[in-house]
């Protein structure tokens, strides 16, 4: 009995040893789970994106859901920008844009507006939504660029275009609401812009003598329901010298500035290439045309005083041209 005792002693003590050895095991085994994968190597996919894919430089993010616009503002734009959580609209008024940027991160970021002279930001907030200060857009092509930082900076591959229509008698001090005749004429004095994004076809400052007052300059438009379209613009207005045939023009490009007497100015629809209107050949002085109905037809919808019909009777109905332009600019703008 006591040889057994004497022998039972070492195998206690050695079973006592494997079971700290196999404890200690167990518990490097668990911290190294803690640390890395479950074989030991890279973290597990817990600590980074959900889905597998490269982290962007914004971990603890998502992109959120692109916001909207203001009521009322076109919408040229929308989507996440590239490597950031940041979501955009990027928003049209007249002649200037801003952005609506909502923020899927978890951290404060930043959404900025360039037009090539000036730059403004604004901090969006973690998990929220900022609207910017409106900005100018680019003279020369009517655009912004847009970048954003969430972790890592990005910006907008293309920088989005001002397609707006808008008035573009809206700064005319005492805007006078005068004939409609080939296009609609208006009285006073101030800037006069172009209606939407297009290029100058003809330029002829107090040049034109067909046209009293000697002015004449026409556009194409390039977008929206009138794209391919041609305005004029006449009579009694200085035009803007920076311009030519080939200038961008856009609702934010003053088109010249009309001069308080007669004869005021005129503008409708005109032809490419020529210093007159699409219903010169048919006209008689002092009748309303229906294309300079249509024209004003547009223009009203566009917040611009309606002008004063006169008796029609001069030319046929216009076939082929637009005539619903509320329902055609609210589905455009």
């Amino acid at each position: 009995m006591v040889r057994s005792n004497l022998t039972s002693r070492p195998l206690r003590a050695r079973l006592a040893m494997c079971a700290l050895a196999w404890m200690a095991a167990a518990c490097s085994s668990s911290d190294a789970k803690q640390e890395g994968g479950a074989d030991g190597g890279p973290p597990d996919a817990g600590s980074g994106p959900a889905d597998g894919t490269a982290d962007s430089g914004d971990s603890d993010g998502a992109p959120s859901a692109a916001p909207s616009c203001q009521a009322g503002d076109r919408n040229e734009w929308s989507g996440t920008i590239p490597n950031t959580a940041i979501a955009v609209a990027v928003c049209s008024t007249c002649g200037e844009s801003y952005v609506v940027a909502s923020n899927g991160s978890a951290s404060t970021g930043e959404v900025s507006l360039d037009n090539g002279s000036q730059t403004i930001t604004a901090t969006v907030p973690a998990g929220g939504t900022v609207t910017t200060a409106q900005l100018a857009d680019k003279p020369t092509d009517g655009t912004v660029s847009v970048c954003g930082t969430s972790g890592s900076h990005g910006c907008l591959p293309v920088p989005p275009q001002n397609k707006r229509y808008c008035n573009p008698y809206r700064a005319i001090t005492s805007l006078v609401p005068e004939r409609i005749d080939q296009g609609v004429d208006y009285g006073g004095s101030g800037s006069i812009y172009a209606l939407g994004p297009g290029t100058v076809d003809l330029f002829q400052n107090r040049t034109n003598s067909g046209w009293p007052g000697g002015t004449f300059i026409s556009y194409t438009l390039s977008d929206g329901p009138a794209s391919g379209k041609v305005i004029y613009l006449a009579e009694n207005i200085d035009l803007n010298p920076v311009l030519k045939p080939g200038s961008f023009v856009f609702s934010g490009t003053v088109l010249g500035t009309l001069v308080n007497a007669s004869p005021d100015s005129e503008s409708g629809w005109g032809v490419a290439g020529a210093g007159y209107t699409a219903e010169h050949s048919c006209y008689t002085e002092g009748c309303t045309t229906p294309l300079g109905v249509n024209f004003n037809e547009l223009l009203v919808c566009l917040h611009a005083p309606s002008g004063v019909m006169n008796q029609g009777g001069c030319c046929p109905a216009a076939a082929g041209w637009p005539t619903d332009w509320c329902g055609l600019l609210a589905g455009w703008q």
